[in-house]
């Protein structure tokens, strides 16, 4: 009584148990509040945050490029300064033809000429006393002759008699017999050239700095360096003047000799033996204090006035001069703005991101498939390709290529290829919204991208070939090409179009100005989105590898039965090859019935039993004796029969198969029962008194179901193949039978819960098997003589 008692609820306890059924939001939050959701949530804000930082989000976009024809006059927002290049450069140059190169000393030479010349002068001196009167030229060694005749050589200057400047310098020096005093004035003339240097030509040029002085110093007194006068140091000017130095200088030192035959004496000596070269160039001082000297020189500005000032006219296209203007202009406005309209920005650059988010999530999560979401991996790859794009675009939009087509059609095809036509056609139309607002283009910059990613996703269908990315490339360039000049010309971006000289009538050069920028601009656009597709070819593979999908090029070299596995196939299970072969056959009309890919299915179906190689002989179609489950078991050969399904998919992930023929192994069979071994297992069961209840789930394969439609076609056409060879005459009828039992019986099974085929498609799949299943069974005429086989 007491038990009866406490089954029996409350009042309070019902009405509790009615209401405990969460409010959807609660079952929303719940699905959301997990790790894995919050894990993919945290990797889209980090895309969307590394995507703010790359574009700059909380700045104003730059919306202007070169050829841009602005409908009015664009007038500075804010005071700034644009650098005058040509004033600058004019500056610079003049600064530089000012500027001092240095020039190293090295006195050495000259004194050492000095010395020569005083050398010489004692030779002419030997023998001579203060009683000599008249000089006897015989009375002279061969040195002092040789001497002389340096001092009086008449290809110097004026011809002078030797024995007349024999005699006066003797006189001269008649008293200085150590010439001293001569020394003292040789050193007078030449200190000048001994500190200031001589050279024969400059050895930098205008370019380089001032042609009319130097810096010279000596040994390593940089410091100390002193200002020159080019003239004073250049030897054949320096040689102007000596004469008369040499002459003013002796006659001061020697008022009574004649100082004009002497000085000619000396003159032509240091002319014969050769003023030496003293100063070097030194040109890595030189060209440190040019380079710093340039730095330190401010740049010549322009200004312009808030309001006032007219930064490109109205009706122009836009050249690289107007272009500096306005991309400095818009470098001062946002400077100057407040950190409040930094941050609002941000948040609309962030609310852009989440409605783009939000409007692809809510389509692949009700309308194409939530795995894409739920799926970590597959979400992680779909957020690489927005970023990357993104970046690819924000890089190529740069205004020397104006490229940005090229990530997007590249993405239109990744896309198309990953996830099909009604996805990438969603996905690209937002990106391509985005990435316009972004970066701040144009109207017409959103059409013409729109229709290159639109056309390459509609022109790309199956790639059976390599050369289809190729066409692909080719219409949509024509078709964006078409688009670009039809923009164009409405939105008015090709051409001058404001009338000139006070007409209102297009002139013959505004028409062929119009002409000339559509075709460059569209034949630019249509070659990059042929480029692309070229790049897609060579990327093919790796999209492939990288979203787990198949283009029918990488299927039909699969397909190959020259294919490693299938050639093990056909040598150690030569019935299950021939098996695969034959299902292959009538599973890609089966497939293509009901708008599947069929192509996939065929070589599917090559692979679907590969299994089998590893125990062969435990397969009816490899059998020719006896048959190797007698001496087994049912539920050990069922466990042999089950086993060929995980073999083959270990097998084909050890070769590098992909994923998508791997699940064609692994479904192929779903969760169906092995039903010969099962009905073994009942029938002793039933005959032992002792024996127990034979359990269906020992005797199922492991599944999964089939999910997508490929993989139901390719159960249905395994089944039928193998089962049709048991019959006697395989007429079309009973053909017809055997598939609408075989496909009952696993519709009823639940074997198609997870694939969505509907009834519909289940039928044009059976009308399709039956059909190619009597083609192959097709009878034939028996011809007089013939012996039955």
């Amino acid at each position: 009584m007491s038990n009866s008692s406490s089954s029996v609820r409350t009042r309070s306890e019902r009405v509790a148990a009615l209401s405990s059924e969460q409010p959807r939001w609660r079952r929303w939050l719940d699905v959301v509040i997990t790790t894995p959701s919050l894990l993919r949530f945290a990797i889209a804000l980090g895309v969307a945050i590394v995507l703010a930082f790359i574009i700059q989000g909380w700045n104003p976009p730059f919306a202007y490029r070169t050829g841009y024809i602005p409908p009015r006059a664009i007038i500075a927002r804010v005071r700034f300064e644009v650098v005058d290049s040509v004033k600058t450069q004019a500056n610079v140059t003049q600064k530089t033809q000012e500027i001092l190169n240095f020039y190293e000393n090295r006195p050495q030479p000259l004194t050492q000429l000095r010395a020569a010349l005083k050398d010489a002068v004692f030779a002419l001196m030997e023998g001579t006393t203060a009683s000599d009167e008249e000089v006897d030229l015989a009375s002279l060694n061969s040195k002092a002759l040789t001497t002389l005749g340096v001092f009086t050589n008449p290809n110097i200057g004026e011809k002078i008699d030797p024995k007349e400047s024999l005699q006066a310098i003797r006189e001269m020096l008649i008293e200085d017999k150590q010439l001293d005093k001569f020394d003292q004035t040789m050193r007078a003339v030449f200190q000048p050239l001994e500190e200031n240097g001589l050279l024969d030509l400059l050895s930098h040029d205008l370019a380089q700095g001032n042609q009319e002085k130097i810096k010279v110093y000596v040994g390593d007194k940089v410091d100390e360096a002193k200002v020159v006068e080019v003239a004073s140091v250049r030897i054949p000017e320096v040689k102007k003047t000596l004469l008369s130095n040499l002459q003013n200088e002796i006659k001061r030192t020697f008022p009574a000799s004649k100082s004009d035959v002497v000085g000619k004496m000396v003159f032509n000596f240091v002319s014969e033996t050769g003023l030496p070269v003293t100063l070097r160039y030194d040109s890595n001082l030189s060209e440190a204090i040019r380079k710093k000297i340039l730095e330190e020189l401010p740049p010549i500005t322009t200004p312009y006035l808030p309001g006032e000032s007219v930064l490109a006219a109205g009706g122009k296209p836009l050249g690289l001069n107007e272009l500096q203007v306005l991309r400095a202009e818009h470098t001062a406005w946002i400077n100057q703005l407040p950190l409040s309209e930094e941050l609002i920005r941000l948040v609309a650059f962030f609310g852009m991101i989440a409605a783009m988010y939000l409007l692809v999530g809510l389509y692949i999560y009700f309308q194409y498939d939530s795995s894409l979401i739920r799926d970590t991996g597959r979400f992680v790859r779909l957020m690489m390709l927005v970023f990357v794009v993104c970046w690819g675009c924000w890089f190529a939009a740069n205004d020397v290529w104006r490229a940005e087509v090229i990530p997007i059609v590249i993405c239109a095809i990744t896309a198309t290829i990953a996830y099909g036509r009604p996805l990438a056609l969603v996905l690209l139309t937002t990106m391509i919204i985005t990435i316009t607002l972004s970066l701040g283009l144009g109207l017409d910059s959103l059409v013409v991208l729109g229709a290159a990613a639109c056309s390459a996703i509609l022109f790309l269908g199956r790639i059976r070939s390599r050369t289809r990315l190729i066409y692909v490339g080719l219409g949509s360039a024509l078709i964006t090409s078409t688009t670009l000049i039809g923009v164009g010309v409405m939105v008015g971006q090709t051409v001058d179009m404001v009338p000139t000289l006070g007409t209102n009538s297009i002139t013959g050069s505004m028409i062929l100005g119009l002409l000339t920028q559509l075709v460059s601009e569209a034949g630019r656009t249509g070659i990059y989105v042929v480029t692309a597709c070229l790049l897609m070819t060579g990327l093919l593979p790796i999209v492939e590898r990288l979203f787990g999908v198949q283009t029918d090029l990488s299927l039909l070299e699969l397909g190959d039965t020259a294919h490693p596995l299938l050639r093990q196939l056909a040598q150690r299970a030569p019935g299950t090859f021939n098996h695969s072969i034959n299902v292959a056959a009538i599973a890609e009309p089966a497939a293509e019935a009901i708008g599947g890919n069929g192509l996939l299915t065929r070589v599917g179906a090559y692979f679907h039993d590969i299994g089998k190689m590893f125990k062969p002989t435990y397969f009816v179609e490899n059998q020719s004796g006896g048959n190797r489950h007698d001496s087994l078991q049912p539920a050990m050969s069922t466990l042999v029969i089950i086993a060929h399904v995980k073999d083959g998919a270990d097998l084909a992930r050890q070769y590098r198969l992909p994923q998508s023929l791997i699940d064609f192994i692994e479904q192929h069979h779903g969760t169906t029962l092995v039903e010969y071994f099962f009905r073994q297992a009942t029938k002793k069961s039933e005959e032992d008194p002792n024996g127990e209840e034979v359990s269906e789930h020992g005797f199922r394969y492991p599944g999964p179901k089939p999910q997508s439609l490929e993989a139901a076609v390719l159960m249905l056409a395994d089944a039928v193949e193998s089962a049709s060879r048991t019959l006697v005459e395989p007429t079309s009828a009973r053909l017809q039978n055997l598939v609408n039992d075989i496909a009952t019986k696993r519709l009823l099974d639940g074997q198609f819960e997870e694939c969505g085929m509907t009834l519909s498609q289940l039928g044009l799949v059976k009308q399709s098997l039956v059909k190619s299943l009597t083609a192959i069974y097709h009878g034939r005429l028996k011809y007089p003589g013939q012996q039955t086989a």
